[in-house]
């Protein structure tokens, strides 16, 4: 998957430092103005996990 803000945010935020996907939501819209679903970022988050166990 492509390396978007999404994608940065959901990595940074969620993965290593173990917050909420409501808090991911709430960074992308403080600072970006992106207003994101939550649904949408699980969806997001499982894309990302299921590329990373196909390339290893």
């Amino acid at each position: 998957m492509a390396k978007d803000l999404i994608t940065e945010a959901l990595q940074t935020i969620h993965l290593q430092h173990g917050k909420d996907l409501k808090e991911v939501g709430q960074y992308l819209n403080m600072k970006y103005r992106i207003d994101v679903e939550p649904v949408v970022l699980q969806k997001r988050l499982q894309k990302m996990l299921q590329e990373e166990k196909a390339v290893a």
